[in-house]
C-alpha cells in the first residue's frame, strides 16, 4: 500500500469514527517539521475535500508584523528545531516563530475537535487566544475565538458560543 493509500485510509477512519488513531496523529507531527511529508499530507486532504484545517485561509505573516524594540519571551517550547536560542534571535524572527507556532498548536486543537477530544481542543485554543494576545494580532485572536465558538457549540453551550463571536468580530474590527 502506498503512503498516500494509508494516510487516506487512516483519515477515512477518521471521518467515520470521530477518533484520531495514533499513527494518524504520528504522520501528521512529522509533517510539521518536513516539507515534503507536509506536502503529502495537504495533497492526501486536499484530494479529499478536507484541505481547511484551520478557522480560515492561511495568513501572510508580514501583514501582522510591527516593528518595536521589546522583544518576545517564549512562554510554551517550541515544536521546531531552532538553529540559535529563541532569546537571541532578533524581534522580527521570534515574531515569525511564535506566529507559526500558534498556527502549530491552531491545527493540533482542530485535530482534537475533529478527533472528539473536546477538553484537549478547549485548552490548545485558549492556549491560542494567550499565545495571540501575546503577540498581539487581532486576527488570530478573532480566530482563537471561533475556534473556542467552535468548542462551546460541540459541548450544547449556545451562550458562550454566542459571546465568543461577538469578542471574534470585536477583536477583527479593533
Amino acid at each position: 500500500m502506498s503512503q498516500n493509500q494509508d494516510l487516506t485510509q487512516l483519515i477515512e477512519q477518521l471521518i467515520s469514527s470521530g477518533t484520531m488513531s495514533p499513527e494518524l496523529v504520528q504522520k501528521i507531527q512529522a509533517a510539521m517539521n518536513d516539507e515534503s511529508k507536509l506536502d503529502e499530507v495537504l495533497a492526501v486532504l486536499k484530494g479529499m475535500g478536507a484541505d481547511q484545517l484551520g478557522s480560515g485561509p492561511p495568513l501572510n505573516i508580514p501583514d501582522y508584523y510591527r516593528e518595536g524594540t521589546t522583544l518576545y519571551t517564549s512562554r510554551w517550547p517550541i515544536a521546531t528545531h531552532l538553529p540559535i536560542p529563541f532569546a537571541k534571535l532578533d524581534r522580527k524572527t521570534q515574531f515569525f516563530v511564535l506566529f507559526q507556532e500558534w498556527t502549530r498548536r491552531e491545527m493540533e486543537g482542530m485535530m482534537a475537535l475533529n478527533g472528539g477530544q473536546i477538553e484537549e481542543a478547549k485548552n490548545i485554543f485558549n492556549e491560542c487566544l494567550e499565545r495571540a494576545r501575546e503577540i498581539e494580532v487581532g486576527e488570530l485572536v478573532a480566530r482563537s475565538y471561533e475556534n473556542l465558538a467552535r468548542v462551546a457549540d460541540k459541548l450544547g453551550e449556545r451562550n458562550a458560543g454566542r459571546d465568543y463571536s461577538r469578542k471574534a468580530a470585536k477583536a477583527r474590527t479593533a
